[in-house]
């Protein structure tokens, strides 16, 4: 059984660079919420510490979050734009959990 995948990424910026990487962000989503294996792409901020952003990624499976991590603007944006601002980075990935066999 194929079960979706939740992607949680924590990040944050120097205070200098967040409304970059804020921007950043917003456009990274948006593209990647045109990938045919992509349910939902939303990015958060932080209003305690406006420095930081959660993302929240949904794909249809396993498959499409790999075909997610090899796109030219993965590549392009994400680890050459995005990641050179990150100070931090938190980055889990989920399925659902009755997609999980219990153990014993």
């Amino acid at each position: 059984m194929d079960s979706n995948v939740r992607v949680i990424a924590d990040v944050t910026a120097d205070p200098e660079n967040a409304d970059q990487l804020g921007a950043m962000l917003q456009r990274f989503a948006q593209v990647c919420r045109t990938e045919p294996g992509c349910i939902g792409y939303d990015v958060f901020r932080s209003v305690e510490q406006p420095e930081r952003f959660v993302s929240i990624e949904t794909y249809v499976d396993a498959d499409a979050f790999a075909a997610h991590r090899d796109t030219p603007h993965f590549r392009e944006i994400g680890v050459s734009e995005l990641l050179p601002l990150v100070t931090t980075r938190d980055v889990r990935v989920f399925t659902d959990s009755e997609s999980v066999a219990p153990k014993g």
